[in-house]
């Protein structure tokens, strides 16, 4: 290898650390000033080597950097012998790896073999999967063990399920051997703090960058997808149960894309929104199918408050006259011709002065006002002058009514 490729390799290493989260080939592309071409390049060997690993959303790809670690175990629980020996040989040869094949022997074998990771199937002889991660995400001694639901089961309804028991992920079947060994590795190997694939998207400052790339593209909409009542659920639930629905709708939104592969860009603007930039009329498609699935899942999730009576006391207030709520999903598309002129005209500004102090706008830009961007991006139902200033080292976004 060339003292040059290996520059450029640990480079790129060094980046994804001090960055600590999945970055996109552009973003590595931006960071490191090299040629797109030699960048793939190194990605693929680092890949190869088993330093980085990716996963895929849409079209793009998310690396992440791997640290050695000792021999992890995972534990594949799946009743079909031929689909339990291909995830074995999907994970790789690196794990030490055993096979039961229902739930009660699963539970059974879990105190001695120590698991790291656990492969399920929901639908198993016996103790379906639903309760046996139920059981494991309860018990304070498996409680930390990574639980990926492998399942042909319903996606819409189980998925809920799966997420409120504790799973980590869901993955559909048929599924890619390749996104098994890389969601294997990047769970038990990702270097620095802890990987959450239902959250680990991008977020608003990441979103701002992106945004500057997709507005030169011709025939992009920007579409804004909101979890309505959010605030109100978890005032009467919780955090804890506000995380649950997040983390559903976002896996739901990355799976509708990658279903789709649509070249299109997911962002987590915070609390009850995301955005998706896509192709015109695609994203519209997308979103509708997934609200559509979304409000078949509704019923679940009001059942499991209905039983406390806490809700049911909430609607029957609601049937005269008083508050009430129901989760749903909503979309619109963001008319945007305000807000490109104004953010290409002031992003240059913002650009000058990262330049001139590149330490302190960094921080500007990582605390951006959630409050902010949000407002923004729900008074663009209107038509409005957007204006994106940096004061007293915080990057403000402003929106006011157009004039004339």
């Amino acid at each position: 290898m060339r003292i040059d490729e290996a520059q450029l390799e640990q480079s790129i290493i060094n980046l994804i650390k001090v960055k600590d989260r999945g970055l996109e080939t552009t973003e590595i592309l931006k960071e490191t000033g090299s040629d797109i071409i030699e960048i793939r390049e190194a990605l693929q060997r680092l890949k190869k080597e088993g330093k980085l690993d990716s996963r895929t959303i849409g079209k793009y790809d998310f690396w992440y950097a791997l640290s050695w670690t000792q021999p992890k175990n995972i534990l594949v629980v799946e009743d079909d012998k031929n689909i339990a020996k291909l995830l074995k040989l999907s994970v790789g040869k690196e794990y030490n790896v055993k096979e039961v094949f229902d739930g009660e022997s699963a539970l059974k074998i879990i105190p001695e073999f120590k698991p790291d990771l656990i492969m399920l199937d929901l639908m198993l002889p016996g103790i379906d999967g639903l309760e046996v991660c139920k059981k494991i995400k309860q018990d304070p001694q498996t409680k930390n063990i990574i639980v990926i639901i492998v399942s042909a089961a319903d996606a819409a309804v189980n998925r809920f399920f799966g997420i409120k028991n504790g799973a980590d992920y869901y993955v559909k079947k048929p599924f890619e051997p390749s996104e098994i060994r890389a969601l294997t590795n990047i769970f038990l190997k990702k270097a620095g703090g802890q990987f959450d694939p239902l959250i680990d998207i991008p977020d608003v400052p990441r979103l701002m960058s992106q945004i500057k790339d997709k507005l030169n593209q011709k025939e992009i909409e920007f579409t804004k997808v909101d979890i309505e009542q959010l605030q109100a659920y978890q005032e009467e639930y919780g955090k804890k149960e506000v995380r649950i629905i997040v983390r559903l709708v976002s896996q739901m939104l990355q799976d509708k894309i990658k279903e789709s592969e649509e070249d299109a860009i997911i962002a987590y603007l915070g609390d009850n929104a995301f955005l998706v930039a896509a192709t015109e009329g695609m994203a519209d498609k997308l979103i509708q199918e997934v609200e559509a699935d979304f409000k078949r899942i509704a019923g679940f999730i009001k059942q499991k408050h209905d039983r406390t009576g806490d809700l049911f006391e909430k609607l029957k207030r609601g049937k005269e006259g008083g508050e009430t709520f129901s989760l749903t999903l909503s979309h619109y598309t963001i008319n945007i011709p305000a807000f490109k002129e104004h953010f290409e005209r002031e992003s240059r500004q913002i650009e000058s002065k990262l330049n001139e102090s590149s330490e302190l706008n960094v921080a500007a830009v990582q605390n951006y006002s959630l409050d902010q961007i949000r407002s923004l991006f729900e008074q663009t139902k209107l038509d409005l002058d957007v204006s994106i200033k940096e004061v007293g080292g915080h990057v403000r976004i402003t929106a006011g009514r157009k004039r004339g």
